[in-house]
């Protein structure tokens, strides 16, 4: 189409500045679109986060949409999935079976098949002393000289490797799990009853709770785990249950369930009471027979007496409430008496100048 200009009028160019259909002072933004067009900032963060885990159902979000990051044991159906939230409420319900009966049979049925490899080893050997003696000074003319493809010492040497794989992968599994400490009667109590209470499982499915003597705790325990139960029983006599939520449970395990019969008790609290207990313990059984010996006057037999007592406290505190071993003990035993005695000989010194 000709120009409608003049000859001389220069041709007409694009503007510069965007222009909309809707107004002179709108402008599009190319990444969202037109100002009618952008979504509300909630919804914008309901829809992502729907598009993060679009699978998680709406009991296991927050008011916000966003996932819960404390998974409450009834927010799961009953069955596996409950047990399964039960057991992770707490490091101390993580109790398993350790299958010792089976691990036993496997350990002596995998045994037997390496001593039936190794008297046929034994017979193949005096077999070939008698008729082929260079066999068993030279493995290359053995294997040259064997045509045998089943019955070769090759063959049952190979055989015998394949089987040690598997006894020694078996006995490295065996003592992991002999490594592994019971649970606590406390814990185990605690674990069979939920699981009696609730019955998330088949009947079928729950005989395992029937093995008390065969369980395990995968948790690595406390130092001295019956002083953390036996102060967290005498914590629950004293307190009310209102105290002890309170003070000793934190508020993720506070959100983890609505049961009035499970308590769930922050282990890092109890363990501080244990640890005060501990240093009260030490210091009276370092003061106190200092402080006794010192105001029983005279009477020498009396004070070897209480020495011997506080020595025999002080050996059983120690056996109980650490790991030590035993020439640890014996040496940490000795050098306690050795301070006792020392100052009760320096106690009898002074008093005889004074």
């Amino acid at each position: 189409m000709p120009n409608a200009s003049g000859p001389g009028t220069p041709p007409s160019t694009a503007p510069t500045t965007p222009t909309s259909p809707t107004g002179t002072n709108d402008f599009i933004d190319c990444e969202k679109g037109s100002v009618d067009e952008e979504k509300d900032e909630e919804e914008v963060v309901e829809e992502l986060n729907e598009k993060d885990s679009p699978n998680i159902p709406s009991k296991h979000r927050a008011e916000d949409g966003r996932p819960k990051l404390v998974q409450r044991i009834d927010d799961h159906p009953c069955g596996y999935p409950q047990l399964a939230a039960f057991v992770n409420s707490d490091e101390n319900f993580l109790i398993a079976r350790k299958y010792g009966f089976l691990r036993s049979r496997v350990l002596l049925y995998r045994q037997d098949e390496l001593s039936v490899l190794e008297r046929d080893l034994i017979k193949l050997d005096a077999d070939d002393e008698k008729n082929r003696g260079f066999a068993l000074t030279s493995r290359k003319r053995d294997e040259e000289t064997d045509n045998d493809p089943i019955y070769s010492r090759k063959v049952l040497i190979q055989k015998i490797d394949d089987k040690l794989k598997e006894y020694d992968g078996l006995v490295s599994r065996i003592k992991t799990y002999l490594s592994l400490r019971a649970p606590t009667s406390r814990n185990a109590k605690t674990f069979i009853d939920w699981i009696e209470d609730h019955k998330p499982l088949s009947p079928e499915e729950s005989t395992f709770i029937q093995h008390k003597d065969d369980f395990v705790a995968l948790s690595d325990g406390q130092e001295c785990g019956w002083l953390d139960g036996m102060v967290e029983d005498g914590l629950s006599w004293c307190l009310p249950v209102k105290l002890m939520k309170k003070f000793f449970t934190s508020e993720e395990q506070t959100k983890k369930t609505d049961d009035d019969h499970l308590h769930l008790y922050s282990r890092r609290r109890i363990d501080i009471v244990v640890r005060l207990v501990l240093v009260l313990t030490t210091v009276g059984l370092l003061v106190g027979p200092s402080a006794v010996l010192y105001f029983v006057n005279g009477q020498s037999a009396l004070k070897i007496c209480l020495i011997m007592v506080f020595t025999l406290l002080f050996a059983a505190a120690l056996s109980v409430c650490t790991k030590a071993k035993r020439h640890e003990m014996l040496a940490a035993t000795a050098t306690y008496a050795a301070v006792l005695v020392v100052f009760l000989g320096n106690f009898n010194s002074s008093t005889l100048t004074s």
